[in-house]
């Protein structure tokens, strides 16, 4: 009986080491979670809050002076006004 199941545990073994350590069905299940979870982060992009108006975009978007973001030229106009 115990030589039986030393049998299939080397079997097993020899398996699992031919399948390059991995079991295919849940090996796959961990990958895709692991895929989705990344994907999630990786498309956020950064954004800033407009020194004007208080509106957020992204910084792509933004423009930029003296540190200060603005979310268009409206508004970065209305800043440069009451600056003078």
């Amino acid at each position: 009986m115990i030589f039986r199941l030393i049998i299939f545990a080397i079997i097993g073994i020899i398996i699992y080491r031919f399948l390059g350590g991995k079991i295919p069905l849940l090996d796959r299940r961990e990958e895709k979670k692991n895929r989705d979870s990344e994907n999630d982060f990786t498309q956020v992009a950064p954004t800033s809050e407009c020194a004007e108006c208080g509106t957020y975009m992204t910084e792509d978007d933004a423009i930029i002076y003296h540190k200060k973001s603005y979310c268009s030229n409206e508004c970065f106009e209305k800043a440069q006004k009451r600056i003078r």
